[in-house]
């Protein structure tokens, strides 16, 4: 079967912009599909493909934290583990 091939001319800025525009499935299908145009050699074995859909689906149902929530819970620990090293 003969491959079709339909070129264009359109401004990074116009892409940025039409990307802005998309909904998060269609997002994501696109990150997808630039993954496997930028590292073809790179597949992901089926344990690593099931941890990233999972990740996913958490983020989705909001089950993540903000990285300035982490660093300070990870601050709160580092003091509780201090203290108790300290009193020992």
């Amino acid at each position: 079967m003969a491959e079709n091939t339909v070129k264009i001319d359109i401004s990074f800025q116009s892409l940025v912009e039409a990307i802005s525009s998309l909904e998060i499935a269609e997002k994501q299908q696109l990150w997808e599909l630039l993954e496997a145009e930028l590292f073809p050699d790179e597949e992901d074995s089926p344990e690593d493909i099931t941890e990233i859909e999972a990740a996913r689906a958490d983020y989705k149902a909001g089950d993540y934290i903000t990285f300035d929530e982490y660093t300070i819970q990870r601050a709160r620990k580092s003091k509780s583990t201090n203290l108790l090293a300290t009193r020992a």
